[in-house]
Parts: structure tokens; sequence; C-alpha cells
């Protein structure tokens, strides 16, 4: 069965980062192609642990040398990122929000 993108926790928080960072990497690891997609439409809440994640996504990305697509964003998400001043971090250019 192939995953066409990786879809985290509704709840992107402390209690539920790990069982997604193991998710994550293997994903990362059994896909094909140059692009990593993580569809956060799904996203109804998320802190500074989230967004470490998603970090960890561009990186686990960078390392394999495959281009990090985050899609459908929520802009609360989104401002949460930019508040953090992570935003430039996740690399907007490759971000669609909500």
């Amino acid at each position: 069965m192939k995953i066409n993108a990786f879809k985290p926790s509704s709840e992107m928080t402390f209690s539920t980062v790990q069982v997604d960072r193991e998710r994550l990497v293997k994903y990362v690891r059994e896909t094909t192609g140059d692009v990593i997609k993580l569809d956060l439409s799904e996203v109804t809440h998320c802190d500074s642990a989230g967004l470490a994640l998603l970090i960890e996504a561009k990186r686990l990305s960078t390392q394999r040398s495959k281009v990090c697509q985050v899609e459908d964003m929520p802009k609360a998400v989104h401002a949460l990122a930019e508040f953090c001043g992570v935003d430039g971090i996740l690399n907007k250019n490759e971000i669609n929000p909500m």
C-alpha cells in the first residue's frame, strides 16, 4: 500500500509527537521519489513540540536529498511558526496554508 502523504495526529502536541515521529521516520524511509509530503489538513491543535516535528521532517527530508512539502497547514499553525521564528526553517515556498 503506497502512502501519498504523511498525516500526523490531529493534535500535534507533546503527548503525541513521539508516536508521530516514529511514523514519520518510517514514512520518509519508505517514500520513493523526490518529495516528502506532509498533510496537515486534519490538525486541530499544535504546540512547540508539533513545530519541532515539522522541523524534524524538513531535516529528515534534507538528509535524503528530498523536498519537504507541507500541505494544508492551518493558519494557526503557520502563525505559531511565525511567532516562534521558525517559519523560515520550514521554508514558506514549500508550505500551502489553508
